[in-house]
C-alpha cells in the first residue's frame, strides 16, 4: 500500500513538473513571437525616438545610471530593444550587456551601438551572467520590462527572479527600475517590483515619479536601488 501511494506521489509530482515546463515554454515562444511582431511591423514601435515622454524618461534614466569618479566596470540592461539607451549606456560602462527577446531588436541595437556592447538574445528568465564573462554586475536597468514578465504561467520564475539578481551584484551595485503606469492600480503594481527588490535585500536610494505634459494620462515610477555591502 505504502509503496503503491509513493509512486502514485512521485507520478504526481513528476506530472506538475511536466506541466510547468511545457507551460514556460509555451510563454516564452508566445512572448518571442509578440515581441518580435512588434518589432517588424516597423522600426521604433515604442516611440523611444519620437515621442517627448520617452525622450524624458530615458533622459531620467540615464542621469539615474551616472557613474561616480570612475566608470562602472560592468552594466547590464533588460530588455534593450533597439538600443536607444543602450548606446549612451555604453559610455557609462567599460563593459555592457544588453538583453532583448527579439531579434529584430537587437539587429537594429547591434548597429547603432559600439562593437564594446554584448548583445544577448535571450528571454531574462533564461538569462545566464556566467556566460557574458562577468563575475557581479555594478548597474542593472530594468526599463519597461518586468510586467512582461510577471505572468501566470511564469509567476514562480518572476518571484524567484529579485533574489536572483541580487546575488548577480557587486557591493553598492546600481539597480534602476522604471516603468509606466496609467492608473492607481498599475502604480501599486509596478511599485510591487521595488518592494519585492527591497525584500530581497536591496535598499531604495530615491524614487520619482516623472510626468509630461504631452501625455498627461502616462507616468513613469523610476526606482534607484542600492545594493548594501
Amino acid at each position: 500500500m505504502t509503496d503503491t501511494h509513493t509512486i502514485e506521489k512521485k507520478g504526481s509530482s513528476l506530472f506538475k513538473t511536466g506541466e510547468k515546463i511545457l507551460k514556460m515554454a509555451w510563454y516564452r515562444r508566445k512572448t518571442r513571437k509578440k515581441m518580435e511582431r512588434v518589432f517588424s511591423r516597423r522600426p521604433d514601435p515604442f516611440h523611444y525616438e519620437s515621442s517627448p515622454y520617452e525622450r524624458h524618461r530615458l533622459e531620467a534614466l540615464l542621469q539615474s545610471a551616472q557613474p561616480g569618479k570612475e566608470l562602472f566596470d560592468w552594466g547590464l540592461e533588460v530588455g534593450c530593444a533597439e538600443g536607444s539607451l543602450t548606446h549612451a549606456l555604453a559610455g557609462q560602462c567599460r563593459h555592457l550587456v544588453a538583453v532583448d527577446i527579439s531579434p529584430t531588436a537587437i539587429q537594429r541595437a547591434r548597429a547603432r551601438c559600439p562593437a564594446t556592447v554584448l548583445f544577448i538574445e535571450s528571454e531574462f528568465f533564461s538569462f545566464l551572467p556566467q556566460r557574458t564573462g562577468a563575475g557581479t554586475f555594478d548597474l542593472v536597468v530594468f526599463g519597461d520590462v518586468l510586467y512582461y514578465l510577471d505572468k501566470p504561467a511564469s509567476r514562480d520564475e518572476f518571484l524567484a527572479l529579485f533574489p536572483r539578481v541580487k546575488s548577480w551584484l557587486s557591493p553598492k551595485a546600481r539597480v534602476i527600475l522604471a516603468h509606466g503606469f496609467t492608473s492607481e492600480k498599475e502604480y501599486r503594481h509596478r511599485l510591487g517590483f521595488r518592494e519585492k527588490f527591497e525584500e530581497a535585500g536591496l535598499h531604495l536610494d530615491r524614487e520619482t515619479i516623472l510626468k509630461d505634459p504631452s501625455k498627461p494620462l502616462v507616468s513613469c515610477l523610476l526606482s534607484v536601488l542600492s545594493n548594501p555591502l
